[in-house]
């Protein structure tokens, strides 16, 4: 099992265009084979700071992911929207 989870910052001004585009990979994440759990969850105290919380089947399932058009599309388009470069962590579960 893959756990992930995958932290953006909004730059000032640009949380609801980052929103709009982070929601729209996820239905079609979640549609991919191996895609266990496909969460976004925006922060209360800072509203500009979005994180994935992701589960995929297996390694194979989390790259079929990253060659995805839709989530090809979430990285072109990335670009003048974040603060910092996305905050990628893998878990294990204990």
């Amino acid at each position: 099992m893959i756990n992930v989870t995958a932290t953006f910052l909004a730059k000032q001004g640009q949380e609801k265009a980052l929103e709009t585009l982070l929601t729209g990979i996820i239905e079609p994440t979640r549609n991919e084979d191996g895609c266990i759990r496909y969460c976004l969850f925006q922060d209360e105290k800072q509203p500009q700071k979005f994180m994935f919380q992701e589960q995929f089947k297996d390694q194979a399932a989390f790259d079929f992911h990253g060659q995805q058009p839709h989530f090809q599309a979430l990285i072109a388009n990335l670009d003048g929207l974040l603060e910092a470069e996305p905050e990628i962590r893998f878990y294990q579960e204990l």
